[in-house]
């Protein structure tokens, strides 16, 4: 089901925040975005994140700005296990949590991928104990599969094409 399906976004959600390739200026304040102590568990570093983009050129890595600043960091790709499309990261730094960032941001990565021709969903995985983060995928639309990888929970966001 496309996002504008599940639920209208408001004007707010999309135009509070702006997504944009990683470029090379981008690493420095990207590599200084960090989740809240308590969620580092559930999300890897940026510098792993930039590292495996720079490694793997079907990574696509993606600064989220608000007001031109940044508070954010996604990545997705498609993946070569399974030939689908997968958001591999997706984090607000810890300053900017409890703004809508995350949400917006989920919904135009959503979008983005549903623009590929021949791409019938999107994957994630999320970290069992995530609750929150569950939830939000969950709001937008992502339901849990049967897969667990790595000890996370698999889920799917199906698009109606």
């Amino acid at each position: 089901m496309h996002p504008k399906q599940n639920r209208q976004p408001h004007a707010a959600d999309r135009a509070a925040i702006i997504l944009e390739r990683v470029s090379r200026e981008d690493y420095q304040p990207v590599l200084s975005l960090r989740p809240h102590d308590h969620q580092t568990s559930y999300v890897a570093s940026n510098a792993e994140s930039l590292e495996e983009a720079e490694e793997n050129p079907a990574c696509i890595p993606l600064v989220i700005r608000a007001a031109g600043e940044p508070v954010g960091f996604a990545m997705y790709a498609l993946d070569d296990d399974d030939g689908n499309y997968w958001i591999y990261r997706l984090m607000i730094d810890g300053r900017f949590q409890g703004r809508g960032y995350g949400k917006a941001a989920l919904i135009q990565i959503v979008e983005l991928i549903s623009e590929i021709p021949q791409c019938p969903c999107v994957v994630l995985g999320v970290h069992p104990e995530n609750e929150k983060a569950r939830r939000l995928y969950e709001h937008v639309g992502f339901r849990l599969t049967d897969d667990v990888i790595n000890g996370e929970l698999v889920m799917r966001y199906d698009f109606q094409k």
